[in-house]
């Protein structure tokens, strides 16, 4: 997961927001939940409309989990759920933020939908999960202060949330070990854990053949290394292993957060501390 910083990507949708915010304005002004969900689902295209820039913005990747999706559609996922809410079934959802497109998360399906992990056979999805530390304060209408609530899903537009991720070389993610023993970081992580499915099967084999190549291409350029004292006659060899780890590394590779993570674990590597880890990614 990496930051997404949605300043940075209103530009990119700014005329698309007048066709959003005159549903939300019609949605917020229904008060019979049957007509409003009918709305909601009426003016749906116009929160699909955002897809292509939210895709362009991220270079295709879900903003979960940071993989790619060739072949099939990400979905617009809403943050806090548009139409009801699993953990209070009396919850009328956050309808009045089905058109906030600061509400609106790209998402791959896996995230998204409701699925059974084929390994731990706990079904997972974030669909319409919303916990909360602590449960009982929810905002329930328009007017209630949704800075009260303390969601435990990591968020990727909150930019101190992906760094609770840690990742591991065997492909799983973990939590970051100096947040071990905070109650509210503990719990974003399980929820996240099983609902946004952060280790599912697939998500975690990409993640370790990435810690695999990272590793292949430090052990190639530390055979081609030079003495530090020889650094500015290197070999083409030894710069291209750089160039490999920098590319790693990019915003716009696959699960580029956990080749950080892969990378900066090799730094007693000289020329990867002193190098590769300063140069910009």
């Amino acid at each position: 997961m990496r930051f997404i910083d949605l300043q940075l990507l209103k530009p990119r949708i700014r005329h698309l927001l007048p066709a959003l915010q005159e549903a939300q304005a019609e949605v917020i002004a229904e008060t019979d939940p049957n007509r409003r969900a009918a709305l909601i689902d009426r003016y749906r295209p116009r929160w699909v409309a955002l897809r292509e820039e939210f895709e362009n913005f991220s270079s295709g990747k879900c903003w979960y989990v940071e993989c790619k999706n060739p072949g099939t559609d990400n979905d617009i996922d809403h943050f806090r759920p548009k139409l009801g809410v699993k953990e209070d079934e009396n919850h009328p959802g956050y309808y009045w933020l089905a058109f906030e497109w600061k509400n609106l998360r790209l998402s791959c399906h896996r995230a998204n939908r409701p699925r059974q992990n084929p390994e731990t056979a706990v079904t997972g999805g974030k669909a319409d999960h919303f916990p909360l530390v602590p449960p009982s304060v929810r905002a329930r209408g328009p007017a209630d202060d949704l800075s009260r609530e303390f969601p435990s899903l990591l968020d990727p537009t909150n930019p101190t949330d992906p760094v609770l991720l840690s990742y591991m070389p065997d492909g799983d993610i973990g939590l970051t070990p100096s947040f071990h023993g905070n109650p509210l970081a503990e719990a974003k992580f399980e929820a996240s854990r099983i609902y946004l499915h952060l280790n599912w099967p697939k998500f975690r084999d990409g993640r370790l053949m990435l810690y695999n190549a990272i590793e292949r291409t430090v052990d190639r350029g530390d055979h081609a290394a030079p003495a530090r004292a020889e650094l500015l006659q290197a070999s083409e060899e030894f710069k291209n292993a750089i160039r490999d780890l920098v590319n790693f590394m990019d915003s716009k590779e696959e699960y580029s957060a956990a080749a950080r993570c892969y990378v900066e674990s090799f730094r007693h590597v000289w020329w990867v501390r002193d190098i590769v880890l300063r140069l910009p990614t």
